[in-house]
């Protein structure tokens, strides 16, 4: 049976990222995040002592950042995407998770053009014409997290 679980990520361990337990390993890599259910996310463990939320915040669940969101891909563009939570960082980086119209849930992260030039790793157009989605597993601060579970 798979199960996920939070794990700190290395390089910024105050930011989370969700690891895939297997029969075969307690820790597969995950990719782009989409298919996932209230069940995967619900059991995910928040229940740690960070309530820290940095330089990140809130930010309106508009059309716009909906396409930020949105990833110009075969899945991304297969059903309509709403969002449940949205954050930002100063720096133009946006996290969000979105529920499709088949009840599933995608995380994504977005970057704007300036947050960009100073990204390494492969990016992916998204539903706006200048943001870019980084294609790779989320890492995100632990209110994140605890928001979803919160709203869905």
């Amino acid at each position: 049976m798979t199960s996920y679980t939070l794990k700190p990520y290395t390089e910024l361990p105050n930011e989370y990222q969700m690891i895939k337990k297997t029969p075969n390993t307690n820790n597969a890599r995950i990719g782009l995040q989409y298919g996932l259910t209230d069940l995967d996310l619900q059991s995910l463990n928040t229940n740690i002592n960070d309530l820290d939320r940095r330089e990140w915040e809130f930010v309106e669940h508009s059309p716009e950042n909906l396409n930020k969101l949105t990833p110009d891909t075969k899945t991304g563009n297969s059903q309509s995407w709403k969002i449940i939570v949205v954050i930002l960082k100063e720096n133009g980086c946006m996290k969000g998770a979105l529920r499709g119209d088949d009840g599933t849930i995608m995380l994504m992260t977005s970057f704007s053009p300036e947050s960009q030039l100073n990204y390494d790793r492969r990016l992916i157009k998204s539903n706006d014409t200048e943001w870019k989605i980084c294609h790779a597993k989320m890492i995100a601060p632990l209110f994140f997290w605890r928001e979803i579970q919160y709203r869905i």
